[in-house]
């Protein structure tokens, strides 16, 4: 992490934390239902924010990077633009759950977000029949790294599916059709 993505990180986190302890609305428990709660709204929180980096010019630009790739293995998670990392972009999106949820309970929720962010970036895992009808599965996340036209602009959830097929950005991906990965208009370097 470099010094400014530790700043960042920090501003975000001290932001979050005076918000949820001088003006929440209201204390929630920690209890097993506020774990729940916490890790379903944070799921919306990065839908919102994965979202915005693909249709908001600016957020784009710095998003297009983890997209580059025309490979897709577990290496294109690892694929983080720097400038995302240096402003901690994912978190801003968070802040409105400071009205109730804590700031550990939020931080937690982020990393196990990540954690399965990584894990679906693979072509190894197939279809998972019925809890594709609710979690963000490889498949799926296969469909949103794919610049075929029916991929762009799809299936942006984290851990669940449900936001994706809420908004209408859900799509299953076609046996069919073997996915071209990267950008739409991939760069060449060689």
């Amino acid at each position: 992490m470099t010094l400014g993505g530790l700043v960042t990180r920090l501003a975000m986190i001290s932001t979050y934390n005076h918000i949820h302890m001088h003006h929440h609305i209201m204390a929630l428990p920690s209890s097993p239902s506020t774990w729940v709660l916490t890790a379903i709204l944070l799921d919306l929180g990065y839908y919102c924010f994965h979202r915005a980096s693909h249709e908001v010019g600016l957020l784009w630009a710095v998003h297009q990077v983890h997209h580059s790739s025309q490979e897709f293995n577990l290496t294109t998670a690892f694929r983080q633009p720097v400038l995302e990392g240096l402003g901690w972009l994912t978190h801003w999106f968070y802040l409105p759950l400071a009205f109730f949820i804590p700031t550990s309970q939020m931080l937690v929720h982020s990393e196990f977000n990540f954690l399965y962010q990584f894990l679906i970036h693979t072509e190894l895992l197939g279809d998972l029949g019925p809890l594709g009808y609710v979690l963000n599965t490889a498949s799926h996340h296969r469909v949103h790294h794919g610049a075929n036209r029916y991929c762009l602009d799809k299936n942006y959830g984290g851990w669940l599916s449900v936001w994706d097929r809420i908004f209408g950005t859900f799509q299953e991906e076609r046996t069919e059709e073997d996915i071209v990965y990267g950008l739409v208009d991939q760069p060449q370097f060689f």
